[in-house]
C-alpha cells in the first residue's frame, strides 16, 4: 500500500473510531439517570454497556483507533526509512 494512503486510511480509523468511542460514552451518560440499579458482580461500567446493548461499537471504535494508530505508525517508520 502506498505510504500516503496507508496514512490517510490510519487517519480516518483513528477519527471515526474517536467520534464512536465519543458517542458510545454520550449514550453511557444519558443512560445512566435511567437505572435503577447497579449490579454489582459484573461492574458498573458492564453493566451500562449491557443496557445499552453497546458491547460491539464500543470494542468496534477502539479496534478501530489501534488499527489506525498501527497504520500511522507504520506509514512514518516506513517514510523515515526510506
Amino acid at each position: 500500500m502506498n505510504q500516503n494512503k496507508s496514512y490517510l486510511i490510519g487517519s480516518m480509523l483513528i477519527l471515526s473510531g474517536t467520534i464512536l468511542l465519543g458517542f458510545m460514552h454520550l449514550a453511557m451518560a444519558t443512560y445512566i439517570p435511567n437505572m435503577t440499579g447497579w449490579g454489582s458482580p459484573p461492574g458498573k461500567f458492564a453493566t451500562v454497556l449491557n443496557g445499552i446493548m453497546g458491547w460491539f461499537p464500543y470494542i468496534l471504535s477502539i479496534v478501530q483507533i489501534g488499527t489506525g494508530a498501527l497504520l500511522v505508525w507504520n506509514s512514518i517508520f516506513n517514510h523515515k526509512q526510506s
